[in-house]
């Protein structure tokens, strides 16, 4: 069941201040939601969440444009970035470490992502390839976004991870030796969270796949 940042926080005072009101004009409420939103990062970077899975898809604007804009909440790559520059031919960049590209000739298919003052970008070589009106798509995992109003629904599939991280940091913070227990029970759902992501279905294609089909899309038998 998902929550708000508002049940986050009643739960937080239910068990720190033994109350369920919540005002969210207190200063304490305001540095509570800073430790809600520390943990949320905490566990949005412990894994690859399913829940953090973006598929975006663009065109070109201008021709021969090496440069695509990602949007604000990338965070990084979870395939192979795809072209199609006429609707019917489709190419796949793999993604190279950027401090490697010269390594590489001019008419090399690859990409790479740079990160400039918050902003990132995908570089796609060889450039002339993005004519105007391409089709791009890219799938990547976001990083999740800032909790503020209390309404703002949290991304972590079980939130009593964000309420004992939470409790953890309270505690530490006034010196209660009991932020040790809270942190380990936070510890102990993060494992758990792990634990079901990497579990899938009896219906999950499981089958391990070849170097050609992870990378190239090539079917053993079809193609």
């Amino acid at each position: 069941m998902s929550k708000n940042l508002n049940d986050v926080l009643t739960e937080v005072s239910a068990v720190v201040s033994q109350t369920t009101t919540v005002t969210n004009t207190s200063d304490e409420y305001s540095l509570w939601k800073s430790y809600v939103n520390m943990a949320q990062t905490e566990w949005a970077e412990s894994y690859e969440w399913s829940q953090l899975f973006i598929e975006y898809n663009t065109k070109t604007s201008y021709p021969s444009q090496a440069t695509i804009t990602l949007p604000t909440n990338f965070r990084k790559l979870s395939g192979y970035p795809k072209i199609s520059i006429d609707g019917l031919t489709t190419k796949e960049y793999a993604e190279i470490d950027s401090q490697k590209k010269t390594q590489y000739e001019d008419s090399d298919e690859y990409c790479y992502v740079l990160n400039t003052t918050g902003q990132s970008y995908l570089i796609v070589n060889p450039y002339d390839e993005l004519v105007s009106g391409a089709s791009i798509f890219v799938s990547y995992w976001r990083s999740p976004a800032s909790l503020v109003s209390p309404a703002d629904v949290v991304d972590c599939p079980n939130p009593e991870y964000l309420v004992k991280r939470t409790i953890a940091y309270v505690w530490e913070a006034r010196e209660d030796e009991r932020y040790l227990q809270a942190q380990a029970e936070a510890s102990r759902i993060l494992g758990n969270l792990i634990e079901m992501e990497q579990s899938k279905g009896y219906a999950y294609d499981s089958k391990i796949q070849t170097v050609e089909e992870n990378k190239y899309g090539f079917r053993l038998g079809r193609d």
